[in-house]
Formats: C-alpha cells, structure tokens, sequence
C-alpha cells in the first residue's frame, strides 16, 4: 500500500489533471504551458521541496558548449563517475528541477554524478538532445570534478525521457565503437513511441502524471524530421540490445510506461544480456523523482544505489 505521503502526491496530481484549464492555442503556447508544470510540482504537496545538505557540493561545467554540473555527496568518489540524464517529456526538465535527485543518487551510491542538461525540443529536436549526451559521456571518461583523469568503470542512469535518452545513448556508443557503461539503470523508462504497450491503455486512470493525449503531440515536436517511431534511437525497444552492458529498469505498478520498461527488459534478455525489472507497487511514473518527499522514492534510489554499487 502507499505510503501516506505518495497518497498525496497521487491526490495532488489527480487534481491537477482533472482540473479545467484553458487549452492553448497553439504549439507554442501549449510548450510553455507544459513547462511550466515542472515548475509547479515541488509545491503540490504543501510546498514541500528539496534542500540539498549543506556537505554537497556542486560544480558547473561546460563540456564543449553543453551546459553540465558535477553533483557530489559527501565521501563521493571523484574516480567513480555516473552520466545521469533528466526527464521532462524532451520538451522540459532543467538541472534545477533535478538536482534534488541526482544529489540523493550521488549519496546512494557514493559517486560523482555528472548531470546534462541537453538542448530541449522543440527548439532543438531530435537528435540534438542525443548529441549532447554523447558530448557529456565521452567527455567524462576522461573528465572527473578534479580534472583531467581515466574512468575506467563509467555508469549510466535516465529518469522518464532521460531513459529513452539512456537506451538511445547506449546503442549509439556501440554502433559507433565508442565506450559503454558498465551498467545502467531507467527510471520509468519510454521505450515504444508506438504506444503499443498494453499499460498505455490498461493504466491510464490509474496513472495521474501522464496523458496519453500528449503522446503524439509530443512525438511531433521532438521529432521534425520524418523519422519512424520505431526507429531504435526513438524507440529502444525496436533495436539490436545485443552487445549492451547490464542494467536494471524500475517501474510504477501503476504507471502508463510500466510495459515499456518492461518490453524492454524481456527484449533485452532474448538477447542474452543481464537486465532486470522491479516493479514499485502501489507507484506511479518516476516515484524517484520524489525522493525527498516519499519514502517510496528515496527507498527505489537506495536501491538502485545498491545495484550501481555492485556493478560499478
């Protein structure tokens, strides 16, 4: 059962969606009120928002022109690094929004998190944001926050988008012969922009975070250019997994993505590789997000921490 927090949260969201609102009257005008949710979430429960702990430190970076941050706890490794890559729906998300979780998955982990923040669409759209990533990752294996050293052990991790990015990322580096991560996790990963999931239709009122009505309109302004959606830089789950490294995908019992995480693990282990899914009962898309809110939250990030650990 949820806890009472995570009630709240779901409560709070199912308002939100089920309030009126004025429907925008064009493209423009419906992109900024989409970004202007990720704004207004940290106050939706009783304006309880994250404050980093005062031994955190964080330091800004440009890696050839990508805006970026180093994000570390307190005892993290400078020589042990993570690429982590926010959600938003590709259209939204800010380094702000989430350093709150990066700094929560530094101290789970005991690592130096590397965070992106890549160009958004639709001003930029695909695969500007993948670009960056691939900008970011080659830039860290020979880059920590003291400078100029090897890592020899890189580690991956995605939130939402972020996992779409994540997947998309991987198959990027092996179809180029570049570096993979020794191991990756998803938070709610998209998988399949065909919306052929079977929780896309079968979760819908259960998950308050996600329309599916935006589905194509988002898929129209991140991609512009007549690419498929199963295109496996798009749609991971149509792609060769073959060759990836291990990684490990949480999901909401009650979110409209549990399937494409899911798909994805099964696809992955047809495969031959060691990929796992852990089901979050009783939670809905990106429960990590709230690791600061919901014990739930801080509870699947100590997981995965344990996981990254083990593997990196």
């Amino acid at each position: 059962m949820a806890s009472p927090r995570l009630q709240k949260l779901i409560a709070a969201f199912e308002a939100r969606r089920d309030a009126s609102a004025d429907e925008p009257a064009n493209d423009e005008e419906a992109v900024a009120q989409y970004r202007s949710y990720a704004d207004e979430e940290l106050a939706l429960v009783d304006g309880i928002g994250p404050s980093l702990p005062a031994d955190t430190t964080v330091h800004a970076v440009s890696v050839a022109g990508v805006p970026c941050e180093w994000v570390m706890a307190q005892g993290a490794s400078p020589h042990r690094r993570l690429l982590f890559i926010h959600g938003g729906g590709w259209l939204s998300g800010t380094l702000d929004n989430y350093r709150h979780q990066v700094e929560a998955l530094s101290r789970a982990t005991g690592l130096s998190v590397l965070a992106v923040d890549y160009r958004l669409a639709p001003e930029h759209p695909f695969p500007a944001g993948l670009d960056d990533c691939v900008t970011a990752w080659i830039w860290m294996l020979e880059n920590g926050p003291d400078g100029e050293r090897a890592c020899d052990r890189p580690l991956l991790a995605g939130d939402s988008a972020g996992d779409n990015l994540t997947f998309a990322l991987m198959l990027r580096l092996k179809d180029e012969g570049k570096p993979l991560p020794v191991a990756a996790v998803a938070f709610a990963p998209a998988t399949d922009f065909t919306g052929a999931s079977p929780s896309m239709t079968e979760r819908r009122h259960l998950d308050p975070f996600i329309k599916l009505d935006n589905v194509d309109w988002i898929f129209g302004q991140y991609v512009l250019d007549g690419t498929p959606r199963t295109d496996p830089y798009v749609s991971p789950v149509f792609s060769d997994l073959s060759g990836l490294q291990p990684f490990l995908v949480h999901a909401g019992e009650r979110e409209v993505l549990h399937d494409d995480g899911l798909r994805i693990v099964e696809a992955a282990k047809a495969a031959g590789l060691d990929a796992r899914l852990k089901t979050l009962l009783g939670c809905v898309h990106t429960t990590e997000y709230w690791c600061h809110v919901v014990p739930e939250g801080l509870g699947s990030l100590n997981e995965i921490g344990a996981y990254l650990k083990s593997n990196g």
